[in-house]
């Protein structure tokens, strides 16, 4: 492989590597506005010019490539400097003044570059700006909102539209001074991928309808975490303020996602705010639910196991939601009681294709860890079990004890008539955070976090092991169910007494074949490829 000297430290890239990326590796920020690793390159922003050793001109750092040995390249020298200050003097000609509303305020390339790159006066002299008159708020798309006076023109979501969705609707109108941004007569930006092109704007020109006006980026905590509304597994940034999860963003893992994700799994943690929040144990006393301390309803759930006398079958409803580690306790839960009875419940997804180098992955399950939850414990025992799918057909008759591990499963947890097929179990418990219609129904209920509240890890649809991590404390009495779990389990073995995620990883790396090897703080960032993906079974 070639090297090349940038700034005086010198790599070793591939052939073909062009000078932005090559003088990442070595710690080196070329500034560019229309360049980006996944679009074509047009080399219009001008931005990224530098000095290359025997060229008698300024090269644009995207559009050259390191082809040879000894490459030498200044991105610092003066006349590099001087091309940059100019070429942000006249982007920022027309750009209106208007930082204090704008929506990309604090995570602008403009306002960067303008800071790093740019000069405090203007020798534009005319006090009138070209501006588009009546264009500031134009709907694109039910998600994107164009402001084409901020625009720069960089036609990153041109390209994107056109090279990443395949869908087309964008383009360049009008011509010279005057040429603007918009989608072609009869189409809309609405593609399941629409609102990349936010993410990609390196200015205020596109914002989002759910974002726009929510809250300044300055005052976002951000935490890695992975999307939940599929088993694509998208790598997202969980963007909150105060335990209220404002927004995700995707998070680049060029193994699953790369640098994309879709709408609908932006939207997917609105849930949380939406549905009422389960905030303490409940536990049914003489027909009516009464709030309880932990220690009274753990105990309430072990004596109930122990002690049981009816004839009928103790029943784990595991659900896509879990976490592998969850899901390995709520198993060895199974195993306690000698159950054989368990099941995951999961529905069909809609087909979202999230594009990546390797040609992109489609969703095929709407939950983010159906395989995981299988593999760790709940999966469906052999011969005459009582699985989600009889549970909903014929009804949790002749059933002592049903677990509900999740109380916002899917639909069914909020549907009367699914709810009262499960309440006909002699004892109904339901683990979860959604204060559902099931949890209100059941005899036990027992509030745990969301997956922004924990530690854990998913299996997506290649079976990819990827990790994600609490991002803030869950609100009112809600625990790790992690930890819930190794308390009631502790009532049957005190060896699982005061476990945490890691520990619970640990124990299944050392019983699971899949996982062997495999250590819960050093999982690869992109994830760990389990096993070939194997057919799903129909959703239940």
């Amino acid at each position: 492989m070639p090297k090349v000297t940038i700034d005086d430290r010198t790599v070793e890239v591939e052939a073909g590597t062009n000078l932005v990326d090559a003088a990442l590796e070595v710690g080196v920020q070329i500034p560019h506005y229309c360049y980006h690793p996944r679009l074509s390159v047009v080399g219009q922003c001008r931005m990224c010019l530098v000095e290359v050793e025997g060229m008698g001109k300024l090269q644009a750092g995207c559009s050259t490539q390191v082809v040879k040995d000894g490459m030498v390249v200044r991105t610092d020298t003066e006349e590099v400097q001087e091309a940059q200050r100019a070429m942000m003097e006249f982007l920022l000609i027309n750009h209106p003044l208007d930082c204090p509303i704008c929506d990309q305020a604090g995570e602008c390339g403009l306002q960067d570059y303008a800071f790093k790159h740019g000069v405090a006066f203007s020798r534009f002299n005319y006090e009138e700006k070209r501006t588009y008159t009546g264009k500031e708020r134009i709907p694109l798309g039910p998600n994107i909102l164009l402001n084409m006076n901020r625009c720069i023109q960089c036609t990153r979501c041109v390209r994107f539209t056109q090279e990443v969705s395949k869908t087309g609707e964008l383009g360049f109108l009008q011509r010279g001074a005057r040429a603007e941004i918009g989608v072609f007569p009869g189409k809309q930006l609405d593609s399941d991928l629409a609102t990349n092109v936010v993410d990609i704007c390196p200015v205020g020109a596109l914002t989002s309808t759910k974002f726009r006006f929510a809250e300044r980026v300055w005052n976002l905590e951000k935490e890695p975490s992975l999307c939940t509304g599929c088993d694509v597994g998208c790598n997202v940034t969980l963007e909150h303020r105060r335990g209220i999860i404002k927004r995700y963003k995707p998070r680049h893992n060029p193994e699953v996602n790369d640098y994309w994700m879709c709408d609908y799994g932006r939207g997917t943690f609105e849930k949380y705010t939406e549905n009422p929040r389960l905030l303490s144990p409940r536990l049914r006393k003489q027909g009516e639910l009464t709030p309880v301390i932990w220690k009274e309803a753990v105990e309430a759930l072990t004596q109930r196991l122990r002690s049981r006398t009816s004839e009928g079958a103790v029943v784990l409803l595991g659900s896509g939601n879990l976490t592998t580690e969850e899901a390995f306790l709520f198993g060895k839960l199974g195993d306690a009681v000698g159950t054989p009875h368990r099941s995951v419940y999961t529905e069909a997804s809609e087909p979202y294709h999230i594009p990546n180098p390797q040609g992109g992955i489609t969703a095929k399950e709407a939950s983010p860890n159906r395989r995981g939850a299988e593999m760790a414990g709940l999966e469906a025992g052999r011969g005459q079990t009582i699985d989600a799918g009889r549970l909903f057909r014929e009804g949790a008759d002749g059933v002592s004890i049903l677990i509900v591990t999740d109380s916002g499963y899917g639909p069914g947890a909020w549907d009367d008539e699914t709810v009262e097929r499960l309440r006909r179990a002699e004892y109904l418990v339901v683990f979860g955070w959604a204060d559902s219609p099931l949890a209100r129904a059941a005899d036990l209920a027992l509030p745990v976090n969301t997956h922004a509240e924990k530690d854990g890890t998913f299996v997506n649809v290649q079976w990819r092991l990827q990790r994600f991590r609490r991002a803030f404390p869950s609100p009112g009495e809600a625990r790790p169910a992690v930890e819930v779990l190794a308390e009631i389990l502790s009532h049957f073995d005190e060896g699982w007494k005061s476990l945490d995620v890691e520990t619970v990883f640990q124990r299944m790396a050392e019983e699971i074949d899949d996982l062997r090897d495999l250590a819960f703080d050093r999982l690869p960032p992109t994830g760990a490829v389990l096993r070939e993906e194997q057919p799903a079974p129909a959703p239940a």
